[in-house]
């Protein structure tokens, strides 16, 4: 591997990664050494609001929003509540990583890396930087998850003991990790604290842990309505032992798929770092293959190795994550709907394509999108335009590479020149050399022109050599003018445009796709919390229908508009859920809601009661083939930059082999 190639690897490995993990393992042991969880602020308030201004300010911004929600997502697990110390620790998480990102992007500047290096080193920073921040928030839910599991055992048993919710949680914090130990105070701050609605409404608008969310909920329940006994067993412990099923069920999950997915994004970024190293080594094997490795199939072939390979890194994190993500604010695109002239060409294609943006729009909500339609179609004319820019620019940068390598280089020459010596022939390499760049940019221009200067100048005195160097003169300079923008190049671009249009429609069809997959494992999951919370004592459908809401990802939009429409009449809002979703399972859920209207939830539910034996057996089941599916879409995936990258490796050995065959087979016919 060359020494370009180690720099640009070296940099990405040694000073990237070290150094983000150790900003957030020191953060996160400095937060951990703090005597009081959550409400404390910095004793520098200065510092504090300057770090929140420019967290304001990055929130504007909406990659750096999409960056920073990945890293909030963390911090909210150790600040539970605590939306400005979220803020702050997440807004110097992302300057670190942003600062250690720029000074390895200016070492690779100053090394004046080449087209691949330059773009290989830029991924791997990428990805690296993302990777990172994923494993830190992963690791952490999980211990969190773990923690959780002792927590509410331990919950359990001391509530057997008192009777006293608060009490139960006090006395369940010895001995818990730091993540979960942080939340428990807050769960036990809120539930003696003499605001109760108000604390609960501000801890899950701060938190996005459905689990802890319910835990608080039961609490509440019990605080509110006391507790009793169904089928021998307080109701309250029985819905813990539920609710530790639930989560020790998703931390399997989650297992399963970090131990499928393990190796998958190694297999396929690993592929693209000697792209650079292949080049040299099939140049160094064979110099006529100069011309394809540094010429526009090369550079093309390598475009598509960098664009599939992202491409399938993206694509398989959406596979990977199973959370549910937050809804993006679209707030650039917003605005950019509101310009008269985009805002006319918007209206004139909702006019004519009426029905197919209603049928969009469904299937938007269903996903949980909160993306228009008309937003939609901007940002799909944006990505378009911008492909469209790229490619071209792609393209005229072909163009000049090919030109600097027409001027700086000569083709290996032909077997009449082998007896030459060195000095010889690289005295006549100069002389060519410099008459192309004589000849480039004067008139018209024939091989018998240069002939008769070559034979005036008396550089060789063989006659057939002079002809074969004017020969191979005037090649250069016809392959040197014809370096321009041609028309089918532009067809070609605005192809790529029309490809990269239907890109982000493509890709939601994708998230559509995976989503399906948790449909029924979601339909379950609804199961479990009805299970839970149908015999509480003054519980409504409304109550209900807000716990799904909680836990729900591919049924929240629907499930969100029917608690909406729930004041303007129950049955209808209940009717009109069942007449959105097509999902049978889900319709024979809003089914037994709206039988809730004329007998009891427990009667209504009563076939979920009684087939909780084989339910968790099913449960199971049932996430493995889900994850299961997943892995086997991803894997493939993962493989096709490896494709990529072995054509790189052999096509141009092949296309040499084929053209030195045909020569071969010219000398023998000339014999």
């Amino acid at each position: 591997m060359d020494k370009q190639l180690l720099f640009v690897t070296g940099i990405a490995l040694a000073v990237v990664l070290p150094i983000v993990i150790g900003i957030l393992c020191n953060i996160e042991r400095r937060d951990k050494r703090k005597e009081n969880f959550g409400a404390s602020l910095s004793a520098k308030k200065n510092k504090n609001r300057t770090l929140l201004r420019i967290y304001s300010m990055l929130n504007k911004f909406p990659p750096a929003k999409t960056y920073m929600k990945k890293i909030t997502r963390r911090y909210e697990i150790l600040y539970p509540g605590e939306e400005k110390e979220t803020a702050i620790q997440t807004v110097r998480t992302t300057l670190v990583t942003w600062l250690t990102c720029l000074i390895a992007a200016g070492f690779l500047y100053l090394r004046n890396p080449n087209f691949n290096n330059l773009w290989v080193g830029i991924i791997l920073i990428y990805v690296i930087n993302n990777e990172i921040i994923s494993f830190m928030i992963h690791r952490t839910e999980t211990r969190l998850f773990e923690d959780m599991v002792i927590f509410l055992s331990e919950v359990r048993h001391n509530y057997h003991v008192n009777r006293m919710v608060d009490d139960a949680i006090l006395n369940a914090m010895d001995g818990l990790g730091y993540e979960m130990k942080v939340h428990a105070a807050k769960l036990y701050e809120i539930l003696v604290s003499n605001n109760l609605k108000e604390e609960i409404a501000k801890y899950n608008a701060a938190t996005h842990n459905k689990y802890l969310k319910m835990f608080l909920s039961l609490c509440v329940g019990v605080l509110e309505y006391s507790d009793k006994k169904v089928h021998g067993q307080f109701l309250f412990t029985a819905n813990i032992e539920n609710l530790k099923k639930e989560i020790n069920m998703e931390l399997l999950k989650q297992k399963k798929l970090s131990f499928l997915f393990s190796g998958v994004t190694f297999v396929t970024i690993a592929a693209i770092i000697p792209i650079d190293a292949i080049r040299k080594f099939g140049i160094s094997m064979m110099p006529e293959l100069n011309a394809f490795y540094n010429g526009k199939p090369g550079i093309l072939l390598v475009t598509a190795t960098l664009i599939t390979t992202m491409a399938v890194y993206v694509l398989n994190n959406h596979l990977k994550e199973t959370r549910q993500l937050l809804p993006k604010e679209y707030r650039y695109l917003k605005k950019l709907e509101k310009v008269k002239v985009i805002k006319k060409a918007l209206d004139n294609y909702s006019e004519k394509h009426y029905g197919k943006l209603v049928h969009l729009r469904d299937t938007l909500k269903r996903m949980g999108e909160s993306i228009s339609p008309r937003q939609l179609l901007l940002k799909r004319m944006i990505t378009s335009t911008f492909a469209f820019s790229l490619s071209l620019l792609l393209i005229f940068y072909i163009h000049q590479n090919n030109r600097t390598i027409i001027l700086t280089s000569v083709p290996t020459l032909s077997s009449e020149f082998m007896a030459m010596n060195q000095s010889q022939r690289e005295r006549m390499e100069e002389m060519i050399l410099e008459k192309v760049n004589l000849y480039k940019d004067k008139g018209e221009l024939t091989k018998e022109k240069i002939l008769q200067e070559l034979e005036e100048e008396k550089v060789f005195y063989n006659t057939r050599r002079n002809e074969s160097v004017a020969e191979l003169i005037f090649e250069r300079v016809k392959q040197y003018r014809q370096e321009y923008l041609k028309w089918y190049e532009l067809i070609l671009c605005f192809g790529i445009a029309l490809i990269a249009y239907y890109i982000p429609y493509w890709m939601l069809l994708f998230k559509k796709k995976v989503l399906l997959m948790s449909m029924e494992d979601e339909v379950n999951q609804f199961h479990s919390i009805i299970y839970m919370s149908m015999y509480i004592d003054h519980i409504t459908v409304k109550d209900l229908l807000e716990e799904l809401e909680l836990f729900a990802v591919v049924f929240k939009q629907s499930i969100q508009e029917c608690i909406n429409n729930y004041n303007s009449g129950e049955i209808e809002a209940l009717t009109r859920l069942r007449e959105k979703e097509s999902y049978p399972p889900f319709q024979r859920l809003v089914d037994n809601l709206i039988r809730c209207d004329v007998m009891s939830m427990e009667k209504a539910f009563d076939e979920i009661s009684s087939d909780r034996e084989n339910y968790h057996d099913r449960r199971k089941q049932e996430n493995e083939i889900s994850v299961q599916k997943r892995a086997d879409i991803a894997k493939p995936l993962s493989w096709l930059p490896t494709g990529f990258v072995m054509a790189y490796l052999t096509l141009p050995l092949l296309l040499a082999s084929i053209e030195e065959l045909q020569m071969f087979q010219e000398a023998m016919q000339n014999i």
